[in-house]
């Protein structure tokens, strides 16, 4: 439900960034969504399946943060090098999608728990 939810949401934002960005950031938009929404539904599922675990979720959500920072580095670096995409759009889209996503998981991590 998290990767639907997701997908959704970031389909919907990129929507409305093709209503007042120019052609470049809608394209640089587009892929930083997508590349958000994997790492995102990645770290989610690491951090569930970790829920009962005491200090493993702990270090699942430490770890979480710490990756997705590493992924922001890492694009800014590459875009930055190879001048694939226009760099602001592209990363000020990914840090707003991690920030997105991000805020849906404890509604779909409280869902998962009542389920049980």
């Amino acid at each position: 439900m998290y990767a639907l939810a997701g997908a959704v949401a970031v389909a919907l934002v990129a929507l409305a960034l093709a209503l007042v960005l120019p052609a470049e950031g809608v394209r640089a938009a587009g892929w930083m969504g997508a590349l958000a929404w994997a790492v995102q539904v990645a770290m989610f599922a690491a951090l569930f399946a970790s829920r009962h675990r005491g200090n493993a979720f702990i270090a699942a959500l430490g770890g979480g943060t710490v990756v997705r920072l590493l992924v922001l580095g890492a694009t800014a670096w590459w875009i930055w090098r190879s001048a694939a995409l226009s760099l602001a759009p592209a990363l000020l889209s990914l840090a707003g999608f991690l920030f997105l996503l991000l805020l849906l998981e404890p509604l779909f991590f409280r869902m998962g728990l009542r389920s049980e």
